[in-house]
C-alpha cells in the first residue's frame, strides 16, 4: 500500500475518533450547564448536594479524557473553568448556594505529571471553616480554601511557576470577600495553595508592614461590590530627587557681613509605569470605629490600588493614577455572576 494512502487512513481514522471524542464531551457540556442551572434555581437543599455530585462526577470524566486539556469549556457559566496559557494546570470550581443563604464550594484541578507525562486531576475539599487565620497558611487539596475563582494569572520566578487566581467567596449574610490565591504545581502535578510572594508593606488594609501573607482575603459588606481585576493600567510614581543643601555665601555691602541663602528645594521627578496588573477598590469601614467590622466596610470612591508583579513579587502600589478608571468604574457597577446569593 502506497505510504501516503497509509497516512491518510490513518489521520482520517484519528479524525473520526477525536470528532466521536469531541461529541461525548459536548454533550457531557450540555450536561453541566442544565445541572448546573438547575441546582442554583432549586429551593431544595438535598437536591442541590445532588446536582452537584453530578456535575462533578462529570468534570472527573472530562479531566481524566486524552487532551481534554485543549476541549473548549468557556461557555459554562456557573461552574468557571480556568486554564493556565502554558496548559500545565486548570481549575473547575462552582458554589452550591442553600436556601439560609450559606454556601458550599467546590473545585477540581487538572494538572500535569511530568514523570508521567499525562495529567492527574484531584477533588478539593474546603476547609476554610476550621483553618483560623488563613492569610498566612500553605493548604493542599484535602485543606481548601474554597473559592469561585473567574481569572488567572500566568507568573514565574526562575523556572518556578505561580498560577495567580482571583475569586470570591460568601462568608455570611453580611460579610463577602474577594481573594487573591497562588498556585503551585509539583514534579508529580500535585497542587499547593499558598505562597509569600506578596510585598504588601504599606497595605494597611491587611496591616502595615505585613510581609508573611500567602494569599489575600478582601472583606467587605454584601451590600458592596469591590472590584478586583487584572488590568492594563498606569503608575505614575513622584520621587524627590537627592540632593546636598547648599548654602551660597552673599555678602552685604551695607553691613560688611556675610548672608547665607535658603536650601535648594527638592525636585520631584515623576515616571509612569505602563502594564498589565492587578487593580482593586480601597476597602474602608464607615466609620473608625468599625475598623475590622467588615460588615461596614465598602469600596472607597475613585481610589484604585494595585498589585504589580515586579522583581517576582506582587508589589503593592497606592491610589494609582488608573487612567482607564472609566472602564474600571463601569465593570465594577455590573452585577457580578459568581455572587450566587439566592434570591
Amino acid at each position: 500500500m502506497n505510504k501516503y494512502i497509509l497516512i491518510a487512513i490513518i489521520t482520517l481514522i484519528f479524525s473520526k475518533a477525536y470528532t466521536q471524542d469531541v461529541a461525548i464531551l459536548d454533550a457531557y457540556k450540555d450536561s453541566i450547564i442544565s445541572y448546573s442551572t438547575e441546582m442554583v434555581n432549586s429551593n431544595d437543599d438535598k437536591r442541590k448536594v445532588e446536582l452537584s455530585n453530578k456535575i462533578s462526577h462529570i468534570v472527573f470524566y472530562i479531566t481524566e479524557q486524552e487532551k481534554s486539556i485543549n476541549y473548549d469549556l468557556s461557555d459554562l457559566r456557573l461552574v468557571k473553568v480556568l486554564t493556565s496559557e502554558d496548559k500545565k494546570f486548570r481549575i473547575f470550581t462552582w458554589v452550591i448556594p442553600f436556601t439560609d443563604r450559606t454556601y458550599a464550594y467546590k473545585g477540581i484541578t487538572q494538572s500535569y505529571n511530568q514523570y508521567k507525562k499525562e495529567f492527574v486531576s484531584f477533588k478539593l475539599t474546603d476547609k476554610a471553616d476550621r483553618l483560623g487565620f488563613a492569610q498566612n497558611k500553605t493548604l493542599d487539596i484535602k485543606k481548601w480554601y474554597g473559592a469561585y475563582y473567574y481569572k488567572i494569572i500566568d507568573t514565574k520566578r526562575g523556572s518556578k511557576k505561580f498560577y495567580t487566581l482571583l475569586g470570591w467567596r460568601g462568608i455570611s449574610r453580611t460579610v463577602q470577600s474577594k481573594i487573591i490565591e497562588v498556585v503551585t504545581v509539583k514534579s508529580k502535578g500535585n497542587i499547593t495553595f499558598g505562597y509569600n510572594i506578596f510585598d504588601i508593606r504599606n497595605y494597611e488594609y491587611f496591616g502595615k508592614g505585613n510581609r508573611s501573607s500567602k494569599r489575600l482575603i478582601f472583606k467587605f459588606s454584601t451590600q458592596g461590590n469591590m472590584y478586583l481585576n487584572y488590568d492594563y493600567q498606569t503608575i505614575i510614581i513622584s520621587s524627590k530627587s537627592k540632593s546636598k543643601s547648599s548654602y551660597k555665601k552673599k555678602k552685604n555691602y551695607k553691613t560688611g557681613f556675610n548672608a547665607q541663602s535658603g536650601p535648594d528645594k527638592a525636585k520631584v521627578k515623576t515616571k509612569s509605569i505602563k502594564d498589565n496588573m492587578i487593580v482593586m477598590d480601597r476597602l474602608v469601614p464607615t466609620s473608625p470605629q468599625m475598623k475590622e467590622f467588615y460588615e461596614f466596610y465598602y469600596p472607597e470612591s475613585n481610589i484604585i490600588d494595585a498589585l504589580l508583579w515586579q522583581k517576582s513579587k506582587w508589589k503593592y502600589y497606592s491610589d494609582i493614577d488608573a487612567r482607564n478608571k472609566t472602564d474600571v468604574k463601569e465593570n465594577s457597577d455590573k452585577k457580578i455572576e459568581y455572587n450566587l446569593v439566592p434570591k
